[in-house]
């Protein structure tokens, strides 16, 4: 199935890609995806394809920086914007399928941002996921590096730096690795403000999850080498209503690891449990 692309608009005038597909004009629910970072949209539509098969419609956008959205790579100003595109995205989602309920997923740092949104944001929202989340990294997240991105973030906020993230890191599939490193709209790059905004919001998820309404569904890799898997068993021991599933000897980007279909099949279910009928 084809997406229909669409650009949203920004209170700055920039645009956002987006696009959506569906199996039909009410489908059982849209799941809103908030993509990781220095990736893009268009490499979940293989997953998009398996929700769109399982009567869900779907709707993707690449985040400000990201991608083929406007802004410089890697950088934000704040971390409002994120927000503003989730509002967005739901509005233009639930005037697309009216009918249907939204459930927000979102990985890595899409996870991060989904997580924010659900406890800081009015929405329509049904139900969240997020997968592999950033609420720490395994590297450098130490109190000195705090500091160091801390005081950048002052000095030069949107120098934009390498990130020291490998592709091999995401999964055990070689071909998801390779396709990885090829694809002209990844990048990897990162800048202090972002940086810096990501951490802010990080502990302000942890410290305030027991606020958090929706049914959540939070699944981790143990041996995930981006993202803490600690912070996520953590984070669920706390949260509301919170589904917590951990994958043994998996890697960051569980939809495109080797046990990708079992990892469908528990989210597909999930949903279908807790859509309100």
């Amino acid at each position: 199935m084809e997406p229909k692309e669409i650009n949203l608009k920004l209170k700055t005038g920039e645009n956002i890609y987006a696009w959506h597909l569906s199996p039909h004009p009410s489908p059982l629910a849209v799941i809103c995806l908030c993509h990781g970072w220095g990736e893009h949209s268009l490499r979940y539509k293989h997953w998009a394809d398996n929700f769109a098969a399982n009567g869900f419609g779907f709707f993707a956008w690449d985040h400000y920086g990201h991608g083929q959205s406007e802004g410089k790579q890697g950088h934000i100003n704040e971390y409002g914007v994120f927000m503003e595109e989730i509002h967005l995205a739901m509005e233009k989602a639930t005037m697309l399928f009216p009918n249907s309920p939204i459930v927000l997923y979102g990985h890595s740092m899409g996870g991060n941002i989904a997580i924010n949104f659900a406890l800081r944001e009015f929405s329509p929202m049904s139900l969240l996921i997020a997968t592999s989340p950033w609420l720490k990294l395994t590297k450098n997240s130490s109190g000195v590096m705090n500091l160091l991105v801390s005081f950048l973030n002052l000095v030069v906020p949107s120098l934009q730096i390498k990130a020291p993230v490998k592709a091999e890191d995401i999964s055990h599939d070689p071909e998801i690795i390779e396709s990885y490193r090829n694809d002209p709209l990844n990048h990897g790059k990162i800048t202090p403000r972002l940086m810096h905004e990501m951490n802010m919001a990080s502990q302000f998820a942890i410290n305030n999850i027991e606020r958090l309404k929706e049914p959540f569904l939070l699944i981790h890799g143990i041996s995930d080498p981006i993202t803490r898997y600690e912070e996520s068993y953590k984070l669920s021991q706390r949260a509301p209503h919170c589904s917590f599933i951990p994958f043994k000897d998996m890697y960051h980007e569980l939809h495109n690891e080797t046990i990708n279909k079992e990892v469908f099949r528990i989210i597909n279910e999930w949903i279908r449990g807790n859509i309100e009928t």
